[in-house]
């Protein structure tokens, strides 16, 4: 049995980001999949290119939402999640890709261990045109574990916390269990992250389960100067996240 997997996608006017995460959305090997978006875009260049991608031949798992305003980037995560059928997530950010066989072997891990809740994999970096990055080895882009491995969620909690480091990775990165995250996607002990949304999931969904890591790239991260990262607001809005984490850490004994 292959349960369902949700792919969402929130967008944003970014078309032809857009349509190449879609793409690779719609290459999945793994059998059982839905691909939900959920459009911020304030034209309709975003579901001119899904009606052209109706025809593939997963075309019908394609379920398309406009949103009548632009209700901003973390309420359309949120929203989209509410959207989804799946018993399992993979968010896809807009601008990130997909391996083809990303969804087919993390469930083949996260279906093998009843105690994770979360998969994810190194990645690799990719400019405006598709082309590799190579970035240093460091921080969020270090080789976390030498080989795939399960490792206990408040270990790894415990490791990001002191480092200041999302060592999973993006949306895009991790699969995971859905009924294990039991509030909102970037909220975390009750308060809202305003920067760090995907490392406050994490650490929330790791408060019930284990992680694997996985040494295979399985996922696409796409730099370039659009991203909200890139912002000159990140940074300043980023530190508004620390007393939200130092609150984590105290409450769930990391501190």
């Amino acid at each position: 049995m292959n349960p369902l997997v949700s792919i969402l996608i929130p967008t944003h006017n970014r078309p032809k980001y857009f349509e190449q995460a879609l793409a690779s959305a719609l290459m999945q090997t793994y059998p059982n999949i839905e691909i939900v978006v959920s459009d911020n875009s304030t034209n309709n260049l975003t579901e001119q290119i899904v009606e052209k991608h109706r025809s593939h031949p997963r075309g019908s798992a394609i379920r398309y939402y406009h949103n009548s305003e632009d209700i901003g980037p973390l309420p359309n995560q949120q929203q989209i999640l509410n959207l989804a059928n799946g018993e399992y997530i993979n968010y896809l950010n807009d601008d990130d890709l997909f391996h083809p066989r990303k969804i087919e072997i993390m469930m083949r891990h996260i279906l093998s261990h009843t105690n994770v809740v979360l998969v994810t994999s190194q990645r690799r970096v990719i400019d405006s045109k598709g082309k590799r990055i190579f970035v240093p080895p460091l921080n969020t882009f270090k080789l976390l574990r030498p080989v795939d491995t399960v490792i206990d969620g408040r270990v790894l909690t415990r490791e990001m916390l002191q480092d200041q480091t999302n060592y999973i990775g993006e949306p895009t990165t991790a699969l995971f269990r859905r009924r294990d995250l039991l509030e909102p996607f970037g909220v975390l002990a009750g308060k809202q992250v305003l920067f760090a949304v995907d490392m406050a999931t994490w650490f929330s969904l790791m408060t019930r389960g284990h992680a694997i890591y996985l040494v295979q790239p399985l996922s696409y991260l796409r730099y370039h100067s659009e991203q909200l990262s890139q912002s000159k607001y990140a940074k300043k809005i980023g530190e508004l996240d620390y007393k939200t984490f130092e609150r984590f850490a105290k409450l769930n004994g990391y501190a």
